[in-house]
C-alpha cells in the first residue's frame, strides 16, 4: 500500500513538473520558453519514419504534426491543410476537390512587358513578381488549401496557404522562393499549380539582362599578333551564333563610362524584343559624367551639351581603356583595321563571326529614341578614335566589313583589346 501511494505522488510531481516547469533531456537548464529541450552533440531527434501511404492514412492530422517521409526522404509537417515538404519547400497530398482555381495575373516586375516577365536570367526572382489566382471554395464549409507550382529545372517554387471560407471566390496570391536563376535561363517556365480539382499553369517568363561591365568574365583569345577578351562587354558568355543575346553584351554611348546607361533587356521568349534597362532622357549631359543611368536620345551628334567645353581627357580618344578592364582598352582605328586585314581581310558578318573574335552581330541602339535596332544582321563595334565631331567603328553586315564613323550619342557594343 505504501508503495503505491509513493508511486502516485512520485507521477503526480512529474505530471506537475511538465505543466508549470520547464523540462530538459541532456540538460540541467532547458530554456525557459520551451517545455522540452533535448541536448546533445553525439545524438539526434528522431520523428517518426513512414511511407507516404502510411502518412496519408493518418485520417486527422494534427497541424504541426512532424514526420520523416521515407518515400521521398525528407522531414514533413503538416500545416492545417497539406502536407509542406521541408526539402522541395512545396506542399503535397490529395488536391482538395471542393476547390477551383482560374484567372490567374502576373504582377511581373520586368521592365519588358512586365505582365508576365518576373525576372531575369542569372538573378534571384524579384521580390514584388507574386503572381495572383480566383480560388472558389465549392463546399458549404470552410476548406483549407496549399497551392504550389515548382518548376525542377530552376527550382522556382510559387506557393500559398490558408484557409478559404464557405461557397466563396477569394484571390489569393502566390509568393515565390527567391531562387536565382541559371545564367543562361530565358524564357516561358511550365509549372502546374496543384492543390485544387482545377488542371492549370503558372507560366511566369524570365527574362535576359546583359550584366554590369565590370562583372564580365576576362578571358583571352589570340587573333594574329593582337589579343582580345573573348566577348563583348556585358555579355553573358562568348557568342556561339551570329544572333546569340546572350553575347550581345552593353551598348555604350561613345566616351561615356559605365554608369548603367549600358545595360541592356531582352524579351527573353521571342529574344528580338529589347530596350534599356534604364529608361531615356532628352536632356543632355553638362559633362562627361552624368549623374544618372538614363540613355540620351538627342537631335545632334553627341550626348553632352557641351563637347568642346567637356573634360575631353576623361573621354576614350585620350584615355582609351573606356570601360574596359585594367590592362585592356577600346581598340582604335588602326587596331581594328589590324585585325581586319588578318587572314586576307573580313568581307562580311560571316566572316566576322568564323574569326576568332566570334563577333556577334549585335546591331546597335538609336540616339533619336533609344530604341534597339538590327540586331542578328548588323555588327556595330566603338572604336577610341574620334573624326571631327564623330567616332570610328567598325561595322559588319552581310555583304561588307571596314569602319565608318558616326554620331556619338548612338549606343554600340565594345570589345576589349589588351594593351
Amino acid at each position: 500500500m505504501k508503495t503505491i501511494f509513493k508511486t502516485t505522488i512520485m507521477l503526480l510531481l512529474l505530471v506537475s513538473s511538465g505543466v508549470y516547469g520547464q523540462r530538459g533531456i541532456g540538460t540541467n537548464n532547458p530554456d525557459t520558453s520551451a517545455i522540452l529541450e533535448l541536448n546533445s552533440t553525439t545524438k539526434g531527434f528522431l520523428p517518426p519514419r513512414m511511407s507516404t501511404t502510411e502518412r496519408d492514412g493518418i485520417s486527422t492530422p494534427a497541424t504541426g504534426l512532424v514526420i520523416y517521409n521515407t518515400t521521398v526522404a525528407c522531414v514533413q509537417f503538416f500545416n492545417g491543410a497539406l502536407w509542406f515538404d521541408t526539402c522541395t519547400q512545396t506542399t503535397d497530398g490529395p488536391p482538395n476537390n471542393n476547390l477551383t482555381v482560374s484567372n490567374i495575373t502576373y504582377q511581373g516586375k520586368s521592365v519588358i512587358d512586365n505582365e508576365f516577365g518576373i525576372g531575369y536570367n542569372g538573378e534571384a526572382v524579384l521580390a514584388g513578381s507574386t503572381i495572383s489566382v480566383k480560388l472558389t471554395n465549392n463546399a458549404g464549409t470552410e476548406q483549407g488549401y496549399g497551392l504550389s507550382a515548382t518548376d525542377a529545372g530552376t527550382g522556382l517554387i510559387y506557393a500559398a496557404t490558408g484557409t478559404i471560407t464557405p461557397n466563396t471566390t477569394e484571390t489569393v496570391t502566390l509568393t515565390h522562393n527567391g531562387v536565382v536563376m541559371p545564367a543562361l535561363e530565358s524564357g516561358v517556365l511550365t509549372m502546374p499549380l496543384t492543390g485544387t480539382n482545377t488542371t492549370i499553369n503558372l507560366l511566369p517568363r524570365i527574362d535576359i539582362k546583359s550584366i554590369p561591365t565590370s562583372a564580365t568574365q576576362v578571358t583571352d583569345v589570340v587573333y594574329g599578333t593582337q589579343t582580345w577578351m573573348d566577348r563583348n562587354l556585358g555579355a553573358r558568355q562568348a557568342a556561339n551564333a551570329i544572333n546569340d543575346v546572350f553575347s550581345y553584351g552593353n551598348y555604350y554611348q561613345w566616351g561615356r563610362s559605365a554608369d548603367g546607361h549600358e545595360i541592356t533587356v531582352w524579351n527573353g521568349t521571342s529574344k528580338t524584343a529589347g530596350r534599356g534597362l534604364a529608361d531615356t532622357t532628352n536632356t543632355l549631359a553638362a559633362d562627361a559624367y552624368p549623374s544618372h543611368a538614363n540613355f540620351i536620345i538627342t537631335s545632334s551628334s553627341d550626348w553632352l551639351g557641351d563637347p568642346a567645353g567637356s573634360d575631353v581627357a576623361t573621354l576614350w580618344a585620350n584615355a582609351n581603356q573606356g570601360p574596359c578592364p585594367a590592362n585592356y582598352h577600346v581598340p582604335t582605328y588602326d587596331e581594328w583595321n589590324t585585325a581586319d586585314g588578318f587572314n586576307s581581310g573580313w568581307k562580311n558578318s560571316t566572316e566576322t563571326y568564323a574569326s576568332a573574335l566570334k563577333l556577334p552581330s549585335s546591331g546597335f541602339r538609336t540616339f533619336a529614341n533609344g530604341t534597339l535596332r538590327t540586331q542578328g544582321t548588323l555588327g556595330y563595334y566603338w572604336s577610341g578614335a574620334v573624326s571631327g565631331t564623330s567616332a570610328i567603328f567598325l561595322y559588319f553586315d552581310s555583304r561588307v566589313a571596314l569602319t565608318y564613323d558616326s554620331n556619338r550619342a548612338r549606343g554600340f557594343t565594345v570589345r576589349c583589346l589588351k594593351d
